[in-house]
């Protein structure tokens, strides 16, 4: 069944990044005024040790969701690197169902595994960091976090379903209700004076509602619920562990290229606050937080057109390829630069004035933007590759990854650079490689110029909005 995207989906698509990520910002002011220093500093690190929970994916959730939707445009079999094109119109619900049974399995494996790590090497790292702070709230939080992340982890297979099968507006439903009970929930345990203790349990609740909504959606989509019952026959263990063996190939890849991403970026908010202050850290996490908002929230139409992307590939359809990378590299630039720009004139004057003491500057949120907007860039691009189940990146993310975290170690501890020196770290990485080459590989590949790339993208923009016009007015 070919994927294709409505005005609903980019709605919700936006919706779900909105609260998935501006959550976040939507609670600094008041994670700012109802913490202290220290605490704001130990909610930012938290924030940091939260997206560590990607790291034991594994790139198990963007295999699984990709060889979903290869089932679902109705793949015969799939395969470790390429696919088998398909004129099949109709989901293939046996490879579906055995697909869904090892995804299933794999991600209990990763959440338990990641459980019992926080549980011993991360409850070690929160007791040091917080070692002149008095009492067992650190604790008591950090318990909380624990288990939502368990849940998080465990059930995020419920996102790969969902985007599998393009039901794109259905799982950001999810994400946007989950998420607004976790905001609403989070400031009201502020407001009753609970503290980071409160925001432990607003974090765990999300995982739940996500779970509920999740199940729901999915098996109610197309009826896939009773397609999946139809199936009688036992799959084979030896099927179950060709298809772990197909979907291993690749998610050990992407799982590398997760961790590179993780030592790119989160690991320096690690990083800073073993060399550097809980308050400076909260600073720079600060800055973080705000930039990959922007980031994230650019990069919409980037998240919502995998499943077109990997629709057309499976198709072969080149035109409609060259038509949705356009649509997600120009949307990202522009929408970047409008909401940095929005940030810096806006955002950052009302930060200072829920917090006047708060030393977060013009220039290093600028520098921490500028480095995520090339993070994002490149993966636009890095996109197309994993789309076509290839992942040639693997090497050059190691190598850059493993640079940033070295240099942010030279800068911090022997050339004393501070918050600059991880900013640096990570912007030379990216720059001397992975920003510039893996575009213009994408772009020989496509066949697809930079002046035909800006027209196109504009023209499809363009389209979103007419489509999005017309269904209001009806």
């Amino acid at each position: 069944m070919s994927i294709k995207l409505s005005g609903k989906d980019y709605i919700w698509s936006y919706m779900g990044i909105f609260f998935s990520v501006c959550s976040y910002v939507i609670m600094t002011p008041f994670v700012l005024y109802f913490l202290d220093s220290n605490m704001y500093g130990l909610w930012g690190v938290l924030q940091s040790l939260i997206s560590i929970t990607t790291l034991f994916d594994f790139g198990f959730s963007t295999t699984f969701a990709r060889n979903i939707n290869y089932c679902w445009c109705g793949a015969e079999k799939l395969k470790k690197t390429d696919v088998v094109f398909s004129d099949n119109r109709e989901p293939n619900f046996y490879l579906l169902k055995k697909t869904m049974m090892v995804c299933r399995f794999v991600f209990m494996l990763v959440s338990s595994v990641a459980l019992l790590l926080f549980l011993t090497v991360g409850s070690f790292y929160i007791s040091y960091i917080c070692r002149d702070i008095d009492g067992m709230e650190y604790l008591i939080a950090w318990l909380f976090y624990l288990i939502g992340m368990f849940i998080s982890l465990y059930y995020g297979y419920y996102n790969s379903f969902l985007r599998g099968v393009g039901a794109i507006s259905l799982v950001n439903r999810a994400t946007v209700i989950a998420r607004c009970i976790q905001l609403v929930l989070t400031i009201f345990f502020l407001l009753c004076g609970i503290g980071i203790i409160g925001t432990g349990i607003a974090y765990l609740i999300y995982g739940l509602i996500f779970q509920l909504l999740g199940r729901k959606y999915f098996y109610g989509y197309h009826n896939i619920g009773s397609e999946l019952k139809k199936i009688k026959s036992n799959i084979p263990l030896t099927d179950i562990k060709e298809m772990f063996l197909i979907v291993w190939h690749n998610a050990s890849r992407e799982g590398i290229v997760t961790l590179s991403n993780y030592l790119a970026n989160q690991a320096c908010t690690i990083i800073c606050s073993l060399f550097l202050s809980l308050s400076i850290t909260g600073i720079y996490s600060l800055a973080v937080q705000v930039a990959t908002a922007i980031s994230n929230i650019s990069a919409g139409l980037y998240t919502a057109n995998q499943p077109v992307l990997q629709s057309a590939y499976i198709s072969n359809d080149k035109t409609l390829t060259r038509r949705s990378m356009s649509l997600i590299v120009v949307s990202y630039v522009l929408i970047y630069i409008i909401g940095t720009i929005m940030v810096i004139t806006l955002g950052l004057p009302v930060l200072r004035l829920i917090k006047p003491g708060i030393a977060l500057s013009v220039p290093v949120m600028l520098g921490v933007a500028l480095y995520q907007f090339m993070l994002k860039f490149r993966n636009c691009y890095t996109s197309y590759f994993s789309c076509t189940n290839r992942i040639p990146y693997v090497k050059a993310f190691i190598i850059s990854s493993i640079s940033c975290v070295f240099l942010a170690l030279v800068m911090l501890k022997w050339l004393n650079w501070g918050i600059w020196g991880l900013i640096l770290s990570q912007l030379i990485s990216q720059a001397v490689y992975n920003f510039w080459y893996w575009p213009l590989i994408a772009h020989r590949e496509m066949k697809l110029s930079i002046k035909d790339m800006i027209h196109i993208g504009i023209e499809e923009i363009v389209k979103i909005f007419k489509g999005f016009l017309k269904g209001k007015k009806s």
